[in-house]
This record gives structure tokens, sequence and C-alpha cells, in this order.
């Protein structure tokens, strides 16, 4: 979401101008950073109202299936009453969740199950209160390879992967690409586009070729798996740190 900048006086010309467009610029960026992949220290999103752990496509409710929708990984991890009660950062969540006990610590893989989203919830045996819990029915602690695995999807008919993408680059420069992946992160309304992150499964983490960013019209939201389709564009620098190797600005983006 872009954050408001007060309203003041009416900027006087030349520098005071141009430091209220710095202002607005810097408002901009925040709403990258929150939900597009911003720089080191970004806050990922607490869970939406209403909200259960995001199921990929035909996880089974309250199965133990894995219902991820990007890496997860346990950034804390407390235990009480026979549960466990872990922090997990999942694309643009940052949620605390509850299951049965299980052997899990600080940076491990997860891999989720799905339930409902309790609100005001208080653990006495820990002290606390958490505002937002999410119940689960089951964690696993599985190696980075198998979380990576879980993610995976197919390329379209006719289309790449995304790892393939980074390879291809720069044959692909200007020419239009089709990928299929899983939205990871959102912001909606950003320089007149929703920016979104995809990924399939392919590419390193360690060197960005995991993830593609695409701009479009159409409304998505997390966890959404679509096909995209446009012009590839190298080495975009917007500015403030943001540049992309590679981008599809004004892409067809059809959910499946």
């Amino acid at each position: 979401m872009v954050s408001r900048v007060p309203a003041g006086p009416p900027a006087a010309p030349g520098r005071g101008r141009a430091a209220a467009g710095l202002l607005v610029a810097a408002a901009i960026w925040g709403a990258l950073a929150a939900g597009c992949g911003g720089p080191p220290g970004a806050v990922p999103q607490q869970a939406p109202e209403g909200a259960t752990v995001p199921a990929a496509p035909g996880a089974p409710a309250g199965s133990g299936a894995a219902a991820n929708v990007a890496p997860a990984v346990a950034e804390e991890v407390l235990r009480a009453g026979g549960q466990v009660y872990v922090r997990v950062v999942e694309g643009q969540w940052d949620v605390w969740v509850v299951a049965p006990e299980i052997d899990v610590k600080p940076g491990d893989h997860l891999l989720l199950g799905k339930g409902p989203l309790r609100k005001g919830v208080d653990v006495p045996e820990l002290g606390r209160s958490f505002a937002e819990l999410i119940e689960l029915p089951a964690l696993q602690v599985v190696d980075a390879g198998t979380a990576k695995a879980s993610l995976a999807l197919a390329p379209p008919p006719g289309g790449q992967a995304i790892a393939d993408v980074y390879r291809d680059r720069q044959a692909l420069s200007g020419k239009p690409v089709k990928v299929r992946g899983r939205v990871v992160k959102a912001s909606k309304g950003i320089f007149g586009a929703n920016w979104y992150h995809l990924q399939d499964g392919s590419g390193v983490e360690a060197d960005g070729t995991h993830d593609l960013t695409v701009t479009s019209q159409a409304d998505l939201s997390v966890g959404d798996v679509a096909v995209a389709e446009g012009a590839l564009t190298l080495d975009k620098d917007l500015g403030f740190g943001y540049f992309y190797a590679c981008i599809v600005e004004e892409a067809a983006l059809v959910k499946e």
C-alpha cells in the first residue's frame, strides 16, 4: 500500500517543489519495498483480515498437505503445551503459526498446512498474547531443495521456465516471453500498474534467477498461478536502488 504523504503548504518553486517530489517518490518506493522485493530490512506484510495460510491450487483444507505459495522459513520458535509456535516469513507475509510439536528451529525451511486465522490468542504458558495466530494441522521441516521442488510449475505451451528467461536473456531482449508462475509478492497501483513477483521453482535464489518481476493491469493475489506474456526488458533501473536484470512490463497476465 502506498504511504500517504501528509498535506502541507504549497511548495515553493525550485527547491521546495523538488523536496515535495522526493517525499512522493519516497512513499512510492516504500510501497515497493513492502510488497515487491525491496532492499534488505523491508518489513513483510502481516496476515490479512480473515486469512488462512494461503493454499496452493488443489491443496485440501485441513489435510496437512503442503500449501506454500512461496518459500517459508522459520524465524522464531516457541514451545508450550505440546504445541510449537513459529514465526514464519513466507513471501511478503510475516505471521505466527501454531501446530502440533515437531523438531523445528530458526532457519529451517517449512512446508505448511492450511488453517484458520485466530485473533487475540492468549497463551498463559508463554506469558504472551498473539494478535494473530494461524492454527495449522501440521508443519514439515524440509531441506531447501525439497521446499523449492514443492513450488515447481511446468512452463506453458510455447513458453519458457523463469530460469531459462534469465539464461537466454541477451537473445530474448525486447522479444516476447511467456512464463507460468505463482504470485509470491504483489504491489498494487504503483506507477499506474500492478507489480508482481512470479516464481516457478526454477532458477537459483542466490543469484536472483528464480524470480521474475512483471507489471500488468490484471488484478491477482498472492498464491495465484498465472501465465504472463510480454516483451522482456533488460537492466531496468528505476533509481533508489531498484534495478531489474529482467522485467516484463505491461504483461498480459492470465490467472489459471
